[in-house]
């Protein structure tokens, strides 16, 4: 078969822009490289535009009619869906188009809830269709032993050192403000940190569910003065922020367990250390570029946090390591990854 010049690639995305999460921005990044990369590329999501729907060089096709989602799958050369979504991507099992298929997991489908237990075995079946990738080792080994990871990408045009900007403040947060992210061990931590260094400073970047609980527990732990709840920030702001800290810490519980956390990455690419809890694909996104502490180990996260930040030297040591350790996660290099999927699907 001839290599196709141009091909069409359809990705399918049931969570888009301007929804913020980690499955949205890593199907941005990879439509944006796609195209960079010469594709045709259409991106299929359930999420709604919003008040305006912003510019980007590939087309969107947004809550789909059935006539509309089948004609853009038949019209294009290949098919990458961004984490199992049988709303979405039905015509693929259903209507047996033969398109070549690839489907990225993102996180684990098995439900916690009993009554959903039916449904995460109806996705185990359906695993057998698509060409299936995991975004970390640890999911792979997880829901399919011996499959091919390819990691998330990161983007490396927002979040990287910003010349001038100076690295006064010492901890950061950033994430959903909810119980699984660990905040409240974060905040305990702080507190015993606050004991010896009293000085040190926090940033909460995100909100969530449990935002007003955590701002009550920073005021009965007396941490408040030195804790700022800054809200949801994004891109170069966002960027700029993490420049500004010296460690970023994501005290996640395994309640679900971290596929791979871009956050640690999007840290590192801005200098920063990052300091995060062994569980999950944690330790894929953290690599030699940080420290890993014992999930829920309040004394150990205060210890590491504290070792850090007393010494520059320790702190110069990680940057270095992690500036070698992120170029796993170069968007360049993710698509090439993808590319030869892509290429032995098209042309075996």
């Amino acid at each position: 078969m001839h290599k196709i010049l141009h091909p069409k690639l359809v990705i399918l995305s049931y969570a888009f822009a301007p929804s913020v999460g980690g499955i949205e921005t890593v199907s941005q990044i990879l439509a944006k490289s796609f195209v960079q990369r010469g594709y045709e590329v259409t991106v299929i999501t359930n999420t709604a535009c919003g008040n305006v729907e912003s510019a980007e060089p590939f087309h969107i096709v947004r809550q789909p009619s059935i006539k509309t989602l089948v004609s853009q799958i038949y019209r294009t050369d290949i098919v990458l869906q961004c984490h199992i979504s049988l709303r979405i991507a039905w015509p693929m099992w259903f209507m047996f188009i033969r398109k070549p298929f690839i489907l990225t997991l993102h996180t684990q489908i098995a439900s916690p809830n009993r009554a959903a237990m039916w449904l995460g075995r109806l996705k185990h079946i359906f695993l057998l269709r698509p060409r299936c990738l995991f975004v970390s080792n640890y999911l792979a080994e997880t829901i399919k032993p011996g499959a091919c990871a390819i990691w998330n990408p990161y983007d490396n045009s927002v979040f990287r050192l910003l010349p001038g900007v100076v690295r006064s403040r010492d901890l950061i947060f950033v994430g959903r403000l909810v119980f699984a992210k660990g905040v409240d061990i974060l905040l305990r931590a702080f507190a015993l940190v606050l004991k010896y260094r009293p000085s040190t400073s926090l940033s909460v970047v995100g909100s969530g569910q449990e935002e007003n609980n955590l701002q009550k527990l920073a005021c009965t732990l007396g941490i408040e003065q030195n804790t700022d709840f800054l809200g949801i920030r994004k891109g170069n702001e966002l960027a700029s922020l993490m420049n500004q800290h010296k460690i970023i810490v994501v005290p996640s519980r395994s309640q679900p367990p971290e596929a791979l956390s871009v956050v640690p990455i999007e840290g590192t690419a801005c200098g920063c250390v990052p300091v995060a809890s062994k569980q999950g694909g944690l330790p894929e996104s953290v690599g030699d570029g940080g420290i890993l502490f014992e999930e829920g180990n309040i004394d150990e996260l205060a210890t590491v946090l504290f070792r850090l930040l007393k010494s520059q030297k320790l702190l110069d040591y990680f940057c270095a390591q992690g500036r070698s350790h992120i170029a796993k996660f170069h968007p360049d290099k993710i698509i090439d990854a993808y590319e030869a999927c892509f290429n032995e699907a098209l042309y075996k």
